[in-house]
């Protein structure tokens, strides 16, 4: 039963995966145990991602069916999580980028792994980031950038979230196809990758220490 639905799903048969999630939904399977098994379905995407077999277009596939079985089972209402959140990311593509493809996708794992998400959209100007963190007192500040010429603006967020000191006990990540460029030099931020699986993981590693370090306080 499992290993049939990882399979279908690592296998990119979103119809017959679909289909059978919704023979174990009305089986009566249990939230938890369905939500691990499309997560396994997804880390075998990874696996396959990171060793060139698929491609971006492989991995908003697997989403889709992320997302539709975890609709069919109502998992997701009102906008809320299913799952209590272990930690809160806010995201949004640097002002003058439009890029959302990445974003999104990135948003979606994030949402499966059980991480409420702020999404600011694109086009977000530093102000608006700004503001954001004041309310949202998110875990992560994530940005994603494709453009060069919005590199500029990377670096006027990170000299502002430093100022307004809004980078203690979280983490400024970057990720996008600007990553790749050399000249991508801004002290205030912890990571940058242009591999979404190193993001997603980044995440979790640092949200599990965080929710350690905060239950032994």
């Amino acid at each position: 039963m499992k290993e049939k639905l990882i399979e279908l799903i690592a296998d990119l048969k979103l119809s017959e995966a679909e289909a059978f999630a919704d023979e174990l939904i009305q089986q009566g399977i249990e939230a938890q145990d369905l939500y691990d098994i499309v997560m396994e379905g997804l880390n075998e995407i990874g696996k396959k991602y990171e060793t060139g077999e698929c491609y971006i277009a492989d991995l908003i596939v697997s989403g889709m069916i992320a997302k539709n079985i975890f609709a069919a089972a109502n998992l997701h209402q009102g906008g809320k999580t299913w799952l209590k959140p272990v930690g809160k990311v806010l995201f949004g593509t640097i002002f003058d980028d439009i890029h959302d493809i990445g974003k999104d996708l990135m948003i979606d794992a994030l949402e499966n792994k059980g991480i409420e998400v702020i999404d600011l959209g694109v086009d977000v100007k530093v102000e608006k980031f700004i503001d954001a963190v004041k309310q949202h007192q998110p875990d992560i500040i994530a940005v994603s950038c494709v453009m060069t010429n919005s590199i500029p603006y990377l670096q006027e967020l990170g000299n502002a979230l430093e100022r307004e000191h809004l980078l203690e006990n979280r983490r400024f990540l970057l990720g996008g196809a600007v990553v790749n460029h050399d000249y991508v030099k801004i002290p205030q931020i912890d990571f940058m990758t242009n591999n979404f699986y190193e993001g997603l993981r980044y995440c979790e590693v640092f949200l599990e220490e965080k929710n350690k370090g905060a239950k032994n306080e």
